[in-house]
């Protein structure tokens, strides 16, 4: 769990170091320590393992009161929990909402006493609008008998991803990219004819702009202490993205085998039926223009969007896949193309299938390209 943007709480029970340490080590699991009634043992078991570092956390005990030391990152904010016992049902209470004025940082539990045994945790949680990714293995590509794939460069293989990662349930809308960059190159607004509305994606960005767009979002984030300083916002690479967009299944839309209208803002004059590919025209309905993130339904994972609506910028050059297992992609090291994915607001149903793969230069935007992003650790 990673909360951002945490806003300092005034607790009773912490107090800063006067002197602090500049080893800012950190565990890739969150820690959980117990106080047990004989003698206060410490306990100590992992928790999920994240990509990301979190504060480590430690347990002294003196006379009786239980001394937490959290050391990490100055400026992140954490949650410290606390149980009575771990058995199945119970629950985590917050013992103290803490950002770290300075390393260690120091909550000290007055009140764990009367409980008998008292476990504790140290926990980042996430914002609202992203998802965690779990790290897995999946099958990439799009099997031979699926209808309108692309015969050369859907070529399924195995890839294991062993980092999970968070994803932004939405596109970036105008609005968020207008907040950070005072600036909105959409096509979709009042000065083209239409009503603006600052929760439509943004689009006719290219990918250079995309890049920096996750650039300053990171460095904003990094400064205001809302995020350590080994996370980067970043665009997903293209396996990371057709994993998140599957969300488990292995059909080709996360809908299910078939791609009506009214189901995504895609030109629903030519829907796709699984076995068949695009039905005689006309069927449905066409849009012909973005509509707001997050109008259909999520997949499995919580996201949006992932078919249709705005084609969606990776990280990765265009290459043709490997047909063997490979580990964490991420493209070619060069290349003259960039990868884009799920299909957009004008897009026939074949073309916002998960496996689908599209690319162009990177320095170019349209008014069918926007992008969302990715939370991780490293660059």
């Amino acid at each position: 769990m990673v909360r951002f943007g945490l806003t300092p709480a005034s607790v009773p029970l912490f107090y800063e170091k006067e002197s602090a340490s500049e080893n800012m080590s950190a565990r890739l699991t969150e820690c959980i320590f117990g106080v047990a009634t004989i003698g206060w043992t410490i306990f100590s078991s992992p928790g999920p393992v994240y990509a990301q570092s979190a504060p480590a956390l430690e347990l002294q005990v003196t006379n009786g009161v239980a001394q937490l030391s959290i050391t990490g990152d100055v400026g992140s904010p954490c949650v410290i929990e606390y149980a009575t016992n771990l058995s199945a049902g119970s629950s985590w209470l917050t013992l103290s909402n803490y950002t770290l004025l300075s390393t260690p940082g120091l909550v000290i539990d007055f009140s764990g006493a009367a409980d008998g045994q008292r476990f504790f945790r140290v926990v980042i949680e996430p914002p609202t609008d992203v998802a965690w990714i779990e790290a897995g293995t999946f099958v990439m590509g799009s099997p031979t008998n699926e209808a309108a794939r692309g015969p050369n460069d859907e070529t399924q293989h195995t890839v294991t991803l062993t980092r999970g990662f968070y994803i932004a349930k939405y596109l970036v809308t105008q609005g968020a990219y207008l907040s950070l960059l005072n600036t909105n190159p959409s096509y979709f607004t009042s000065s083209n004819g239409f009503t603006t509305d600052l929760t439509l994606p943004v689009e006719q960005v290219s990918w250079n702009d995309a890049s920096n767009y996750c650039a300053q979002l990171t460095r904003q984030e990094q400064a205001a202490g809302h995020i350590f300083s080994n996370w980067t916002y970043r665009l997903p690479t293209e396996s990371e993205w057709e994993y998140a967009c599957r969300a488990g299944t292995t059909t080709p839309f996360y809908y299910g085998s078939n791609l009506l209208s009214g189901m995504a803002n895609f030109d629903g004059e030519y829907e796709y039926i699984g076995g068949f590919g695009t039905t005689n025209y006309p069927q449905g309905t066409y849009v012909d223009r973005t509509t707001s993130v997050g109008s259909y339904q999520a997949n499995a994972f919580g996201l949006y969007d992932l078919a249709a609506n705005t084609w969606e910028w990776c990280h990765d050059w265009y290459a043709v896949y490997s047909t063997n297992t490979v580990i964490d992609p991420q493209g070619p090291a060069t290349g003259s193309q960039r990868i884009f994915r799920g299909g957009a607001f004008n897009s026939y149903g074949k073309e916002c299938r998960s496996a689908m793969r599209d690319s162009y230069n990177p320095e170019f935007g349209f008014n069918t390209v926007g992008f969302r992003v990715v939370l991780a650790a490293g660059p």
